[in-house]
C-alpha cells in the first residue's frame, strides 16, 4: 500500500494536504528518523542532510504515527542492488536524532551499557560535589526516563547531567565549568569542554563506539532559572532543591525536588507521553543571549572534522594555488593558512623555508610533521576565541605577514565570515597581503548538495570579500574568475560551483607598531 496519496522519493515525503503531529520513518524494521509539525505548514518533509547518505539502494518504508501507518512501500533510491543500511562502522544501527545528528539509540545496544552510564554518572556527581563544591542531578531526557519509567528512553542516546552554578556573573561561571573539567580530567575521564556552560564526558563502552555523558550549567537569575540554552523560566528554588533521589536503571541518582515541574519547563505538560520526534524551541532571544555569555565551540565542528578526517585518508598534495602564491611571497614573511584543513598546503610552505602557522576548526590527529609548521584551532563563531586568536598571532611575528585561505569562505556562516574578516584585520595591521581562492555555489545547488563527508558550504563571492577588504583599507591587486562566479551566485537553477582568486594588499594602519 502507498497510502492516502502520499509519495516517498529521493528528496523526502510529501503530504496530499499540510501534515501536523510528529510520525516516524522506518527502513525495513529499523527506525531511522522521527519528524513533527506543530502547525500547517509545507506538504513536504526532506530528509535531512545526514539521512541522504545512507538511501542507497531500496528500502520498504514505512512512515508511522501514534495511531496509523501513513505509508507503507518500497522505494527505490538509487540503482544499488542492495537494502539501505543505517549502521555505523561498529555495526551498530543509526538514527537521525530530532537535532539532525546521527545517533546510536540505547534500544539498539547492549542494555548493560546504561548500567555502566549510570555508574560513571554517580562518579561525576560524586567528583563535582566533594571536589567541585557543586550540587547536581540527572536532567533532560535522563531525568524524563527515570519519572516516567525509572529505566533510560530507548530512542535517546547520552545521559544528561546538571549542576546548579552559585556564581554570580556569565564569566565566573566558565571559570568555574573550566576547573570542573580539570577536576574530572584528574579522575581519569576524557572530555570535551563544548561551550562555556557545557561539556561532554566520553566514555569508553565495551562496543567500542562509547558513550557520552553531558553536564550543564544550571542557575538562577534576575527570578528566572536558565538551563543550558534553552531554559528561562521563573521558578521556584524549592522546585530544584533539596535534591531527592530517584530510580535510574538499578541505581538511585539525584533528581530535582519537583521532577514534574522541572520536566514540564523543557517537555510541556504532556511530557509523560512519549514522543522521538520532540524539539524543546526556545526563542532566539534566549539562544543569542547564551551565545552571548557562554560562546559555542562546537556549531559545525562536528562535521569540519569529520570532512578532515576523510580528506586525510586521501593524503593530498599542495593545491595548485599554493603553488601559485609561493612565488609572490615577500622575503621574510609569515603564511597563516586559515582554513588548513588537513594541513597540505600549510606543510608546502614550511617545506620551502617559509614560516607557516595552520589555522582550522577542526584539525585532524595525523598532521604533517615538517619544521617550521605550527598549528592551532580558532572558532570563527566565538567573538572572544577570534580576538584572543587575533592578538596571539599579532604578537608572534614582526616580518611580513601573509594570510592565505582556500576554500574557507564559502565553508563559513555569514556571522563567521564577519569574524575571519576581523581576524585578518587585527593580524594585518602592520599590513601585508590576503590570497584568496574560493567556490562560488548557487542556492539551488546548495540545497541539493550532499557531501557524505561533512561540511557545509554558503553562498558567497568575491564581489563580498571586495566589501570586507576595503572596510579595511585593503586594495584588490589581483582577480581571476570573478564574473563567471557573480554569475553562479545568481544563478536560479542548479549549476556548477565556480572557483574564483582574489590577492589584496592591505596597507599598515596609522599608528600601528613598526
Amino acid at each position: 500500500m502507498s497510502g492516502q496519496g502520499i509519495v516517498v522519493d529521493n528528496d523526502g515525503i510529501t503530504f496530499p494536504t499540510a501534515f501536523v503531529g510528529s510520525a516516524d520513518v522506518y527502513f525495513g524494521d529499523h527506525r531511522g528518523w522521527s519528524f513533527s509539525a506543530d502547525e500547517p505548514g509545507d506538504t513536504h518533509v526532506r530528509w535531512p542532510k545526514r539521512l541522504r547518505r545512507f538511501l542507497v539502494g531500496w528500502s520498504d518504508v514505512r512512515v508511522v504515527t501514534e495511531s496509523s501507518t501513513l505509508y507503507q512501500g518500497r522505494v527505490v533510491f538509487t540503482d544499488d542492488d542492495h537494502e539501505v543500511v543505517m549502521r555505523d562502522k561498529h555495526g551498530l544501527p543509526l538514527i537521525v536524532d530530532k537535532w539532525g545528528l546521527l545517533q546510536r539509540p540505547f534500544d539498539a545496544r547492549d542494555q548493560s551499557l546504561l548500567g555502566l552510564l549510570a555508574d560513571e554518572s554517580l562518579r561525576i556527581i560524586d567528583v563535582l560535589e566533594n571536589e567541585c563544591d557543586v550540587r547536581s542531578w540527572i536532567s533532560f531526557g535522563t531525568l524524563l526516563g527515570a519519572a516516567r519509567s525509572g529505566k533510560a528512553i530507548g530512542h535517546d542516546s547520552d545521559v544528561d547531567l546538571c549542576y546548579l552554578s552559585e556564581k554570580s556573573s556569565p564569566a565566573e561561571m566558565q571559570r568555574e565549568l573550566w576547573q570542573i573539567a580539570r577536576a574530572l580530567r584528574r579522575a581519569g575521564m576524557r572530555l570535551h569542554v563544548r561551550t562555556g556552560s557545557f561539556l561532554t564526558v566520553q566514555v569508553p563502552t565495551p562496543d567500542g563506539a562509547g558513550a557520552g555523558i553531558d553536564v550543564y550549567t544550571t542557575f538562577f537569575f534576575d527570578g528566572n532559572l536558565y538551563e543550558t540554552a534553552t531554559v528561562r523560566t521563573p521558578v521556584p528554588r524549592e522546585a530544584l532543591l533539596p535534591l531527592q533521589p530517584i530510580e535510574f536503571e538499578g541505581r538511585m541518582l539525584p533528581a530535582p525536588a519537583d521532577p514534574a515541574k522541572i520536566l514540564e519547563i523543557s517537555y510541556g505538560p504532556n511530557w509523560r507521553v512519549p514522543d522521538p520526534s520532540f524539539q524543546h524551541q526556545p526563542g532566539p532571544e534566549i539562544e543569542r543571549r547564551f551565545d552571548d555569555w557562554f560562546g559555542k565551540l562546537w556549531r559545525q565542528r562536528r562535521e569540519w572534522r569529520l570532512h578532515n578526517r576523510t580528506v586525510a585518508r586521501e593524503r593530498p598534495g599542495p593545491s595548485d594555488f599554493a603553488r601559485s602564491v609561493l612565488p609572490q611571497l615577500p622575503e621574510g614573511a609569515r603564511v597563516l593558512d586559515i582554513g588548513a584543513g588537513v594541513g597540505s598546503d600549510a606543510a608546502y610552505f614550511a617545506e620551502q623555508g617559509v614560516p607557516t602557522v595552520a589555522l582550522d576548526y577542526g584539525l585532524p590527529h595525523h598532521w604533517p610533521q615538517v619544521e617550521g609548521l605550527t598549528r592551532a584551532e580558532v572558532n570563527f563563531y566565538d567573538v572572544r576565541d577570534v580576538l584572543t586568536r587575533a592578538v596571539l598571532l599579532a604578537r608572534g611575528h614582526h616580518g611580513p605577514t601573509v594570510v592565505y585561505a582556500r576554500e574557507m569562505l564559502e565553508s563559513l556562516a555569514p556571522d563567521g565570515r564577519a569574524q575571519l574578516w576581523e581576524l585578518v584585520e587585527l593580524v594585518l595591521r602592520r599590513g601585508g597581503q590576503v590570497h584568496l581562492e574560493s567556490q562560488a555555489w548557487s542556492r539551488p545547488a546548495l540545497a541539493a548538495r550532499i557531501d557524505p563527508s561533512g561540511g557545509r558550504f554558503w553562498p558567497t563571492g568575491p564581489a563580498e570579500a571586495k566589501r570586507a577588504a576595503e572596510a579595511m583599507g585593503g586594495k584588490v591587486t589581483s582577480e581571476d574568475g570573478v564574473r563567471e562566479a557573480e554569475a553562479t551566485l545568481a544563478a536560479t537553477t542548479s549549476v556548477p560551483p565556480a572557483t574564483w582568486r582574489m590577492t589584496i594588499d592591505v596597507p599598515a594602519r596609522q599608528g600601528s607598531p613598526a
